[in-house]
């Protein structure tokens, strides 16, 4: 039996909106859009699923939280870059890189909808 990740999902109010903000501070490519209720978007090998709350799903599958900090890690091989990068596009600071006790560096940002993302970056001098 083989297990890996297939997708990370985060929860948006609008997912046209979502996909433009992840093309352009994260660099996603969008895979397939299907408003009002789905996007996929792709960075590197890893999915994202950009969803919404949807009556059309199953139940226990119609609500998809927002306003949350997001489980999935964005690497960077530059946090002062993108931390600076991301300020003149507007983006929330929620925290500016930090050292962590393991030796890494760590910022978080957030999005329009409040979700919460930790970009992280192995080493820095």
């Amino acid at each position: 039996m083989k297990t890996y990740l297939a997708a990370n999902i985060i929860g948006v109010s609008n997912v046209e909106k979502a996909s433009e903000w992840f093309a352009d501070i994260f660099g996603m490519e969008l895979v397939e859009l299907k408003p009002p209720y789905f996007c996929e978007m792709k960075l590197g090998n890893n999915y994202f699923l950009i969803e919404k709350h949807s009556p059309e799903r199953p139940v226990g599958f119609q609500d998809i939280p927002t306003g949350v900090r997001v489980s999935a890690i964005i690497g960077v091989d530059d946090i002062k870059t993108f931390i600076d990068e991301a300020k003149s596009k507007r983006v929330k600071i929620i925290h500016e890189p930090v050292r962590q006790s393991w030796g890494g560096w760590n910022a978080v940002i957030q999005d329009p909808d409040g979700n919460e993302f930790i970009i992280d970056q192995d080493e820095w001098e």
